[in-house]
């Protein structure tokens, strides 16, 4: 049976370029810039990243486990771990702005809400409608996705469409 082996010409060339559109678009966010243009770019490629990283363990294998040895990999491993938890940590306690937002626009009601966002209820209500989407007995837009058992995304595109 014939398959194609995974090589490394093309696999760390992939990984180091998604590294570096990442980092680059992460940078952009951090700074907001290009606010809605990098989120798009840095979280699919995250994925590809995630893919080809994967890829690059397998082909590297025998050279990576030389470094998963040395007495450095577990303090680097615990540091990287307690960093992001703190990270969590501070997000959980202290939220961005956008999330303190985000949280309450949904929780509103409804008629607050479209407002809030400077959406005509009856326009919103004529999207959801075709879409066979019942709003008449939700009281806030995080009830439309429970109640109708669709995502969030979804009932958001629905509303600013």
């Amino acid at each position: 049976m014939s398959y194609m082996k995974f090589n490394r010409n093309y696999i760390t060339p992939f990984v180091a370029l998604i590294f570096l559109v990442i980092a680059i678009s992460g940078l952009l966010m951090y700074l907001h810039l290009f606010d809605g243009y990098t989120e798009v770019v840095h979280e699919n490629l995250a994925v590809a990243f995630v893919i080809f990283a994967i890829l690059h363990i397998v082909v590297n294998w025998a050279g990576l486990r030389t470094h998963f040895k040395k007495t450095v990999f577990v303090p680097a491993a615990i540091t990287i771990f307690l960093i992001s938890a703190g990270f969590v940590y501070l997000q959980i306690n202290d939220p961005k702005l956008d999330t303190i937002l985000l949280q309450r626009i949904i929780k509103a009601p409804i008629a607050d809400a479209f407002r809030a966002l400077n959406v005509d209820y009856d326009k919103a209500s004529e999207n959801f409608k075709r879409k066979g989407i019942n709003i008449k007995d939700t009281n806030t837009i995080e009830d439309i996705w429970i109640k109708n058992d669709i995502s969030p995304v979804e009932v958001v595109d629905l509303i600013v469409e």
